[in-house]
């Protein structure tokens, strides 16, 4: 990624495929537009069972943290592969060698279950994530919708909503409010949510909306959450993961699943604004 290259003129932002080249700017958010390779133990000794996994951005700040822990603790490499859940999705489609993807809704989960490509047995739902607006601007508007109707948000920002979770979400609350229409024209399409939250911290978009976990884990200065979205906004993202059918590493890869929402690990879910859905419950075989 050539982080260093200037960006387009805005108006070529309101062609979603311009979306994937507009990409700028040194903030460590960026790390979430490339796949993670672990750190800790980065290749597997003779038997040992390494786990691939995809997992959406919008986890991506937790996920890598709970793997390092699993690395630690189980002496098994473990690989993260960052993208949208629904390229993710189609990756393993195209014979991708993930191990389990964890999705950031359990829409792709179930449908790779139901195409036998995921075990069943193994679908698991983690937490519940909350979709956030966020704006550089200096804004006094008291709502989000007000401020969608601002002549001073030129680009409105979020994830691909053919592929990201989020940005189904965030579709679905502006069509709420009646809005599509007039603001359809504006918006900047990421490949992920990570793209689109970088779209507001570099200023090519003065309002986006973002998983609240990548706002947490950002240090972007000048981007700031506006009034909390209606619970609605968020119902449909539960994260949810499941084994691939063909792993190789069934075993550890449920193990893996286990570890994400033992007790010890609900607190590191909770830092970055995840709710506890319940206890996790996956099969031993």
């Amino acid at each position: 990624m050539d982080r260093s290259s200037a960006p387009p003129p805005a108006p070529a932002l309101n062609r979603r495929d311009s979306a994937a080249t507009f990409v700028r700017g040194a903030l460590a958010i960026a790390l979430l537009l490339v796949p993670f390779q672990s750190a800790c133990t980065p290749t597997a000794g003779p038997g040992e069972p390494a786990l691939v996994v995809g997992i959406a951005a919008s986890v991506q700040p937790v996920v890598v943290e709970l793997a390092a822990r699993f690395e630690a603790e189980h002496g098994i490499p473990v690989t993260l592969v960052t993208g949208s859940s629904g390229t993710l999705a189609e990756q393993l489609r195209q014979g991708a060698p993930l191990d389990l993807i964890i999705s950031a809704d359990s829409r792709y989960t179930s449908d790779l279950a139901a195409e036998a490509l995921l075990d069943p047995g193994s679908i698991t739902a983690l937490v519940r994530g909350e979709l956030v607006a966020v704006t550089n601007l200096d804004s006094s508007a008291g709502s989000v919708a007000l401020l969608l109707e601002a002549a001073a948000v030129r680009h409105v920002a979020l994830a691909n909503p053919d592929l990201a979770p989020y940005g189904d979400a965030a579709r679905r609350y502006i069509q709420g409010q009646g809005l599509w229409e007039e603001t359809a024209g504006r918006i900047v399409y990421g490949e992920n949510v990570a793209q689109a939250f970088q779209f507001v911290a570099t200023g090519n978009a003065e309002l986006g909306f973002v998983p609240r976990s990548l706002l947490i884990a950002s240090d972007a200065e000048g981007v700031h959450e506006l009034p909390a979205l209606p619970p609605e906004a968020s119902a449909p993202l539960q994260v949810t993961a499941g084994v691939s059918a063909g792993s190789g590493s069934g075993d550890a890869a449920r193990r893996f699943i286990r570890s994400l929402g033992d007790e010890r690990t609900l607190e590191t879910w909770r830092r970055f604004g995840y709710a506890h859905l319940g206890k996790v419950d996956v099969a031993e075989r």
